[in-house]
């Protein structure tokens, strides 16, 4: 089985809704689902689960998720913010590395990363043959968690160009950890919604941790004390949308030719007799 860890719904709301899920009995705070077995298909046996935002929650989450789906590969997905020039809303970045930083950006240098993770070779490749199927623009490079969002453009564009990293995200690190220590092979892969040259509003910081998301009423909230912000929270929309496509199609592609290519743990009921 491939295990996907995510965030937030609305970052496997495509895959959801174009593959074939059913929900699986989870603790609270976490939503889980595995992919319904479709006698003859070649279809991907796949468990997602979602875990809401922050490392203590990925963190749990994801061990429960081990213990449930006993998986044999892990994909890290979801939403990132861009730290180069060259990324833009709804391309993917595919994590040659996986960094960690801690504690307040004030203090944060090179030194400060340490020991990469480093992804699965085969996953890897199987993400970036999917994605070159599919047309989606991509970049590969190394992708740095921090313990919490990267609001403004110049903290972003510094750790492109001091820290060499392609994205940031707060998930995928410790995620990729419980993974490495399970002995699972994994990898970790974030769809950009804010560029590097993006500014976030600070509604973006005060949205819940839940799994399930529940934006619309913080929102509409915001909005009423901060109506100039409606284009910025406009743009960012589409840019999710754009996002959610991304990893959608990445998915729809590695569950077919190419997760097939590079041996993805394909059920039994698909295996047998295709050619």
């Amino acid at each position: 089985m491939l295990l996907l860890i995510a965030a937030l719904s609305e970052e496997v709301s495509g895959i959801l809704r174009a593959a074939d899920f059913e929900s699986v009995p989870s603790p609270d705070g976490i939503i889980a689902y595995r992919s319904k077995s479709d006698q003859g298909t070649r279809t991907l046996d796949t468990g997602i689960v979602l875990t809401g935002t922050g490392r203590d929650r990925a963190t749990s989450a994801t061990r429960w998720a081990f213990d449930e789906f006993t998986p044999s590969a892990m994909m890290s997905i979801g939403f990132g913010g861009g730290t180069l020039d060259t990324l833009q809303p709804g391309d993917l970045v595919l994590g040659t590395r996986l960094f960690r930083l801690d504690g307040s950006p004030f203090y944060w240098d090179s030194d400060q990363l340490g020991d990469p993770l480093i992804p699965d070779r085969t996953l890897l490749g199987a993400a970036r043959n999917a994605v070159e199927v599919a047309g989606i623009d991509f970049e590969l490079g190394p992708i740095i968690n921090l313990p919490s969002i990267a609001k403004t453009a110049g903290m972003k564009r510094w750790i492109g160009q001091e820290l060499h990293g392609a994205c940031v995200d707060m998930e995928s690190f410790v995620v990729c950890e419980v993974a490495a220590d399970e002995g699972v092979p994994f990898m970790a892969l974030r769809a950009i919604i804010d560029p590097v040259e993006t500014d976030l509003p600070d509604l973006v910081g005060q949205i819940g941790q839940e799994p399930s998301g529940g934006r619309v009423v913080p929102a509409m909230k915001h909005l009423a004390r901060n109506p100039f912000e409606i284009a910025t929270l406009v743009r960012l929309g589409r840019a999710a949308a754009r996002a959610r496509r991304s990893l959608t199609g990445l998915y729809l592609e590695l569950a077919g030719e190419a997760g097939a290519t590079h041996g993805l743990p394909l059920p039994e009921y698909a295996t047998e007799g295709a050619s």
